[in-house]
Parts: C-alpha cells; structure tokens; sequence
C-alpha cells in the first residue's frame, strides 16, 4: 500500500510539472492571458516541489 501511494504521489508530480510545461506553450500563443497561465503554472511547480519535499521527509 505505502509502495502504490509513493508510486501515485511520483505521478502525480509529474502530472503538475507537465501541465506547467503545457501552461507555459500555451501563454506563447495566448499573450492576452500570457500572465494568468504562467501564474497558474508557478502554482502547480510549487504544489509539485511540496510533494517531493513531503515524500523526501
């Protein structure tokens, strides 16, 4: 059970760190909400960095 919660904690960081890649290629096309996207793809960076503190501790 701790292996299957380790292993979806790891997926789920990288699901964040890809929707902010894709956030980010998204603001290049979209300057009008360029801010908005790349705010939101800070968030999801930090979100993805907790959880690996959290899984470092």
């Amino acid at each position: 059970m701790v292996v299957e919660l380790i292993r979806r904690v790891r997926d789920t960081q990288v699901f964040l760190r890809m929707a902010a890649i894709e956030l980010r290629r998204i603001a290049e096309l979209a300057p009008d909400i360029a801010m908005e996207l790349q705010h939101m793809a800070k968030q999801l960076e930090r979100e993805s960095e907790e959880l690996t503190r959290r899984d470092i501790e």
